[in-house]
C-alpha cells in the first residue's frame, strides 16, 4: 500500500488546489483534473486487481492469517458507509507522518454519494469533499484564515472537457459515474466502463498509452486460472500448519467484546520463496494466466520478456539479486481487529529493520474505522464545509 507524500514542503494535488499563492483559475483547473484523473487511475490500479482476487476466494472460510486479512480488507467493498482515520509515521523521516481522517457514504449512484478527507501535517490542514457531484476544498496554513474552492459538477466537466479532450474527459467522468451503484461500490462495473472507453479512443496524442492500457485487460481464461490459484495458494496451500508457522511467525488471536484481534509477523524471504517455488511447481497448470504475466513484462519493452520473467522467478528462488551481501529483509508485522463476517474495525501494519548502512527504521501505517454503515450522505461536518465553500468561493471560473 502506498504511503501518501505529505502535504507540507512539497505540494500536493490537494494543496496545490487549495494554496492561495495559486489562484490562477487554469492552475486550479489543471490541478482538479490530475485529482480527479489521479483518484480514478488509482481505483482502477489497485482496487480492481485486488478486490477481483478477494472475490475470488468467496465460498470458502480458510483461516490463515492472510486470507483473514484480505477478507478483513475486502469487507470495505461491503460498507455503504464508513469513517476512518489513516495514520503514516517514519521514525527517520518526520515529513512521512501524516494523519488522514475523512468519511464516504453511498447513495444511489456516485452523484448522489459523498466522501472527504482530511490531511493534517505539522504545517497545515487540507480538507476535500465531495458532495452530490460537486467538489468542495479548504485550506489552513497554521493560524491562517481558511481558504475555499467550490467547484460544481457542470463546470468541472466541462472544463475536463477543454484541458484533456472529450475523449479522455468521456473515460474518466464515465468512470467516476460507474464506481458506484445502487449504494455499493461497483468495481466490476467501473472495470467494464474503462475498457469498453478505451475501445471507443482514437486519438493518436494517446496511441500508445491506450494501447498499453488496453493490454493489461484480463481475458475469462486468465480470469478463471487466476482465480483457481488464489483459491489453491491462499485458501489450501497456506492453511498448511507447518507452513503457516514458517511464513506467519509470532501469530497470536484473541477474543474480546465480540471482536478478533489478530496479531502476526510476515516472513518476508520465506513468504516469497514459498510463493515462487509454489508458482514453479504448478505453473504449467496455468498457462493462460503465465502468458498473460510474461505479455505484461513484454509490454515495458524487455525484449527477451520470457527468460526476463524466468530470471525474476530464479532470483527470488535462490535468493541472488547480483550483490555481494544478502539483503536484509524487513521485519513486517501485522495487527487486525475485526468482528463478525470478518468486518475490519482497525489495521496497523508496521515495518522495521536496518537500511544499507546498518541504521535502523521503523514505519507505520494504520486505518482505523468507525460509525460503519450509520453515516449520513449529508453528514453534518461535510455539508458544513461545502457550505462554507460556496458562500465563500475564491477559486475563479470566468
Amino acid at each position: 500500500m502506498p504511503i501518501p507524500a505529505p502535504a507540507a514542503y512539497q505540494a500536493t494535488d490537494a494543496t496545490a488546489v487549495l494554496a492561495p499563492q495559486r489562484r490562477s483559475s487554469k492552475k486550479l483547473i489543471a490541478a482538479f483534473c490530475a485529482l480527479l484523473a489521479t483518484i480514478l487511475v488509482a481505483a482502477l490500479a489497485f482496487i480492481i486487481p485486488n478486490f477481483t482476487a478477494v472475490k475470488a476466494m468467496l465460498g470458502f472460510r480458510p483461516t490463515n492469517p492472510l486470507v483473514v486479512t484480505f477478507d478483513a480488507i475486502n469487507s470495505l467493498s461491503t460498507l455503504r458507509s464508513t469513517k476512518y482515520e489513516l495514520r503514516t509515521h517514519s521514525s527517520t523521516d518526520d515529513s512521512l507522518d501524516v494523519r488522514m481522517s475523512g468519511m464516504y457514504s453511498l447513495g444511489k449512484t456516485t452523484n448522489d454519494s459523498s466522501a472527504s478527507v482530511t490531511i493534517k501535517t505539522d504545517e497545515q490542514a487540507t480538507t476535500l469533499a465531495w458532495h452530490k457531484g460537486a467538489f468542495a476544498g479548504k485550506n489552513v496554513w497554521y493560524d491562517d484564515d481558511p481558504y475555499y474552492i467550490y467547484y460544481p459538477a457542470d463546470q468541472y466537466e466541462d472544463d475536463l472537457r477543454n484541458g484533456v479532450g472529450s475523449d479522455v474527459a468521456d473515460l474518466i467522468l464515465n468512470v467516476k459515474d460507474a464506481l458506484v451503484k445502487n449504494g455499493a461500490w461497483d468495481i466490476t462495473g467501473a472495470e467494464r466502463t474503462f475498457y469498453d472507453q478505451l475501445d471507443k479512443m482514437n486519438d493518436d496524442g494517446y496511441s500508445n498509452d491506450i494501447d498499453r492500457a488496453k493490454g493489461t485487460k484480463t481475458s475469462a481464461e486468465v480470469k478463471a486460472e487466476a482465480s483457481k490459484f488464489i483459491q489453491q495458494y491462499l485458501g489450501v496451500e497456506l492453511e498448511d500448519k507447518n507452513v503457516r508457522s514458517q511464513l506467519f511467525p509470532n501469530t497470536s488471536s484473541a477474543k474480546s467484546a465480540g471482536n478478533t484481534q489478530l496479531s502476526y509477523q510476515i516472513d518476508v524471504k520465506a513468504l516469497a520463496q514459498h510463493f515462487v517455488n509454489y508458482w514453479i511447481s504448478h505453473e504449467a497448470q496455468y498457462p493462460h494466466l503465465k502468458s498473460w504475466v510474461i505479455q505484461q513484462i513484454e509490454d515495458t519493452g524487455v525484449g527477451d520478456a520470457e527468460g526476463e520473467y524466468r530470471q525474476a522467478l530464479d532470483n527470488v528462488r535462490n535468493w541472488d539479486f547480483g550483490t555481494d551481501e544478502e539483503p536484509d529483509m524487513p521485519t513486517i508485522t501485522v495487527d487486525l481487529n475485526y468482528g463478525r463476517k470478518r468486518l475490519m474495525s482497525s489495521i496497523a501494519v508496521s515495518v522495521s529493520g536496518k537500511d544499507e548502512y546498518g541504521d535502523s527504521y521503523k514505519g507505520s501505517l494504520s486505518l482505523t474505522l468507525s460509525q460503519q454503515n450509520a453515516v449520513s450522505v449529508d453528514d453534518p461536518d461535510l455539508t458544513d464545509t461545502v457550505s462554507k465553500a460556496k458562500d465563500n468561493n475564491e477559486l475563479d471560473l470566468s
